[in-house]
């Protein structure tokens, strides 16, 4: 991710800059910058959201939760549908036309109208397969979002496509807002599990205002259906992938739903969250920029491999080291965030971190394929992952949340050599050289992860669970800087460099 960091973003109005007669530096802004002012809205949002967790935790009861997340899982794999990869295919295109964003909308009305009629009608038949009447309710509201969805998407992925941080950061800030002031009001009033089903209806719609409003500039509100080929094409690609990826993440809620009962998808949906958190903190700023910056340095015949790799590195020397930590101090964690009602997911989350781990590793793949123009080939290990938790689910499943989270992370370990090979293939990234990336931030997370163990475990067995964290934590923390510079880590390198930087200002002042 060096040249990530180092690349300069030219102002989008070349000749309205050159009228105002100002110097390149006005209007060339660091990537570095963009990504931290990205990270830090995504986070400041996070928190609010992690907030919004722990409050809904004590005002609403696990089978609510259950209720909400079984409604929610059809939704999320319908979204693939109504997006048919047309925004990563706005965010990818070298120019855009009005004529082409015509077509765009076109087929995000047909795909997302067409998705919100087929979710509601079918909402019925979902709740028999649950056998979960309240099930029903949820999915109808949720469907309703479809039908405002197609007018914010095609705003927010030329945003992205820009890397216009700043009007992200304004859009983001309003619905982070109005989604935990609705949740929290509607869970307050009695609206139980219907609660974030009416509040993500609210936030849909105040979003796509926002986006449309923040863009600055008018979009075309009638759609297009000429020359869809190219729209088409692509997005069947990245359609499929998403599409996988979704059912993949819909498996918990699926198969526990069908096999257990409500609590359990609830305390399984609490125990993945809680392992997810590293993740949602750091991949929405990734993702935000890496197909976009992925397609530009393709199209400029660029070092795609090299770059994929140390951004990869880089996500990963923090997010493994997190994962080993909240597996040695899952108990502490659960106690502290949520209470003891939801002591029995934490068995579950030593083999999710695992899962998330090896997850991890790849996390990038998808923007990265898509980005050099091969959307198709993230279909087969994605399908393959999908296929391979099924089967470890069903041969292993005991009736316990800890066995499944066990077959999650086989499923996992089982996807790894065919990833490997499509990287080879498509990215032209070796094994040799992902192995020489990968291990050392392995051993990080072993360093990490056994000097947090060992530090709990001296510990009285009675500390408060918040006491435990920072202290165990704090140790984790050491190790992990240790670890950066011991092992010669990209992160490393970032250090230096902001220290540096420091040091100048310092002169300089």
């Amino acid at each position: 991710m060096k040249g990530l960091l180092a690349l300069r973003y030219e102002c989008q109005q070349p000749a309205i800059c050159s009228q105002a007669g100002t110097s390149e530096n006005n209007h060339v802004i660091s990537i570095r910058q963009k990504v931290a002012l990205q990270f830090i809205v995504s986070n400041l949002a996070l928190v609010a959201n992690f907030m919004l967790t722990i409050v809904l935790a004590r005002l609403l009861s696990p089978q609510d939760i259950g209720i909400f997340s079984m409604g929610a899982v059809l939704i999320a794999v319908a979204h693939v549908f109504r997006d048919f990869g047309v925004t990563a295919f706005i965010r990818r295109e070298k120019e855009l036309t009005p004529e082409s964003l015509r077509n765009a909308l076109g087929v995000l009305l047909v795909t997302s109208w067409s998705v919100a009629a087929a979710m509601y009608l079918s909402a019925p038949y979902w709740a028999d397969f649950f056998r979960e009447a309240r099930v029903m309710s949820v999915v109808q509201v949720l469907a309703m979002g479809f039908v405002f969805i197609p007018f914010g998407s095609i705003p927010m992925a030329i945003i992205s496509r820009e890397m216009a941080v700043e009007k992200s950061a304004r859009i983001t800030a309003v619905s982070t807002v109005v989604y935990f002031g609705v949740s929290v009001g509607l869970a307050l009033a009695g609206f139980g599990p219907m609660t974030m089903a009416w509040a993500n209806l609210v936030n849909i719609i105040v979003t796509g205002a926002m986006a449309r409003w923040a863009l600055g500039r008018p979009l075309p509100w009638l759609p297009g259906f000429r020359q869809l080929t190219g729209i088409v094409h692509f997005g069947l690609g990245n359609l499929l992938t998403a599409l996988l990826k979704a059912a993949d993440n819909a498996l918990p809620d699926i198969l526990l739903g069908r096999w257990m009962t409500p609590s359990a998808v609830g305390l399984f949906s609490r125990a993945n969250s809680t392992v997810n958190m590293v993740s949602t903190a750091l991949l929405p700023t990734v993702n935000y920029f890496a197909l976009p910056y992925m397609a530009k340095l393709h199209h400029a015949n660029g070092p795609v491999a090299g770059e994929y790799l140390r951004a990869t590195s880089l996500i990963n020397t923090l997010i493994l080291p997190a994962l080993a930590a909240i597996a040695v101090l899952a108990h502490d964690i659960v106690s502290l965030l949520y209470g003891s009602a939801w002591l029995q997911a934490v068995p579950a989350i030593p083999w999710l971190c695992l899962a998330y781990a090896v997850n991890s590793l790849f996390t990038l793949s998808a923007p990265a394929l898509s980005g050099v123009g091969k959307p198709y080939a993230a279909i087969g290990p994605t399908a393959l992952l999908v296929a391979a938790k099924v089967a470890c689910a069903v041969w292993l499943m005991d009736g316990t949340l800890s066995t499944f989270a066990l077959a999650m992370a086989l499923g996992q370990l089982l996807s790894l050599p065919y990833n490997l090979w499509i990287h080879q293939r498509y990215l032209n990234l070796g094994w040799v050289a992902w192995a020489q990336s990968t291990l050392p931030l392995l051993a990080q997370a072993l360093l990490v992860g056994g000097v947090c163990l060992g530090i709990r475990e001296a510990l009285p067995a009675g500390l408060a669970p918040w006491a435990a964290i920072m202290v165990s934590g704090f140790g984790a923390l050491v190790a992990f800087l240790a670890g950066c510079f011991l092992l010669s880590l990209p992160l490393a390198d970032e250090f230096k460099r902001m220290q540096k930087a420091l040091l100048q200002r310092r002169q300089k002042a």
